[in-house]
């Protein structure tokens, strides 16, 4: 028995470890290439090459597309055309900077720049307001309630 195991248990490893498929991931350009695109699995926000979910099949799909393709000696732009192509402009980490794409890229600003407008009017305002009591007909209405403040006091005696 333990006979038949030393000669069957390294020949099921060996078999086991040529069935496996060669890791896209050890490729230093499907990992350069794959931090600018997204895993287009629907479930995750990761990067193609950041992916870890397990058995995700939109990294894992995308993974050997990408090596297939760097294999082929495809250019880094060829490659991202390819997949905006499959899967649409939201497949870019960095979607580029034109038409609709612009306001992410310029919204930023736009929102700091009017946020420090809106603090700078407030500051202004409130630095403008004058601090003094409204002068006229209030003096009759403080002396009505000086002496009935007065009233109430000696009551307290």
């Amino acid at each position: 028995m333990f006979r038949f195991a030393r000669r069957v248990l390294p020949l099921l490893i060996a078999a086991a470890a040529l069935a496996q498929q060669p890791t896209p991931l050890v490729n230093p350009e499907v990992r350069r290439i794959g931090e600018q695109l997204r895993c287009m699995c629907g479930s995750c926000v990761y990067t193609l090459t950041s992916c870890n979910m397990l058995s995700c099949s939109g990294a894992e799909s995308g993974r050997a597309k990408l090596l297939a393709m760097v294999e082929k000696g495809l250019t880094e732009e060829e490659i991202k055309a390819e997949f905006v192509r499959a899967h649409g402009v939201m497949v870019l980490t960095k979607p580029p900077a034109e038409g609709f794409n612009l306001v992410g890229w310029v919204m930023p600003f736009v929102a700091l720049i009017g946020g420090l407008f809106i603090v700078w009017w407030v500051i202004k305002r409130f630095l403008q307001r004058p601090a003094t009591a409204p002068a006229g007909g209030d003096d009759e209405l403080f002396s009505r309630y000086q002496s009935r403040i007065e009233q109430d006091l000696t009551k307290l005696d």
